[in-house]
């Protein structure tokens, strides 16, 4: 008698082990991860960015763009400046005028079309810029997530305080920029990727903004005009009258 509970009671323990091995075993790819406190956290990706668009790397090519692309709109404008200067001396009927004139208008064309590629080449610059840093803050905030334990990380907006209000776009935008309503404070990770790929701390007050010229659309202050002047055929008046 003594044995056959013996026997039973070792059974029982085995299918007890068997079924909580069931149940928490990894190789089980369906289970499901029950959501607990401190499951999910959050970072300001919007917020990085800009931090990352004012880094000493980010900064430095830009400015170095923005000094490149001035010399070549300075040139073309030097150029425009000293033609307009020869045609405010030139008359009428000077035979050089026309050829003058064409060549400022060749250069100003030039000009302007410099000064649209530039722009559209900052643009590009920048979204470049803001590609890479993306990557970056996604890297990082993935491998803090991993490290603190968190199973879900969330790019949104550490507030409900809008930015762009002036367009339904913008407002838009800033919407969808918080899928987190009400994301707690202890879930932040922001400063912690900020840290980890070394943002500087502090944002500047101006705009980030390109400093190139803007297109030169004016037409010279004097038009000459290559048209032929009619001899008068009245005769001169005598020193008699």
């Amino acid at each position: 008698m003594k044995s056959a509970t013996h026997i039973l009671t070792l059974s029982t323990l085995v299918l007890g082990t068997i079924l909580v091995t069931m149940l928490v075993s990894p190789a089980d790819a369906n289970r499901r991860p029950a959501i607990e406190s401190g499951d999910i956290a959050f970072v300001d990706v919007f917020k990085l960015i800009d931090h990352a668009l004012v880094s000493e790397e980010s900064t430095n090519a830009r400015t170095e763009f923005t000094v490149e692309s001035n010399k070549v709109l300075d040139e073309l404008q030097s150029q425009l400046a000293e033609l307009e200067s020869q045609l405010s001396t030139m008359q009428q009927g000077d035979s050089q005028a026309a050829t003058i004139y064409q060549q400022y208008q060749l250069i100003s064309t030039q000009h302007d079309n410099a000064a649209q590629q530039i722009s559209a080449a900052y643009q590009m610059l920048v979204a470049q810029q803001l590609a890479s840093a993306y990557t970056d803050i996604y890297a990082a905030a993935n491998a803090i997530g991993s490290q603190e334990g968190f199973i879900f990380v969330f790019a949104t907006r550490s507030n409900g305080e809008l930015v762009q209000t002036n367009t339904i776009a913008g407002v838009t935008q800033e919407i969808l920029a918080r899928p987190l309503m009400t994301p707690p404070a202890g879930v932040d990770i922001t400063e912690l990727v900020r840290i980890k790929l070394g943002y500087p701390e502090e944002l500047p007050v101006p705009a980030l903004e390109p400093q190139t010229q803007e297109p030169q659309t004016q037409e010279p202050i004097i038009e000459p005009e290559v048209e032929p002047v009619e001899e008068s055929t009245e005769p001169p008046a005598s020193e008699d009258e």
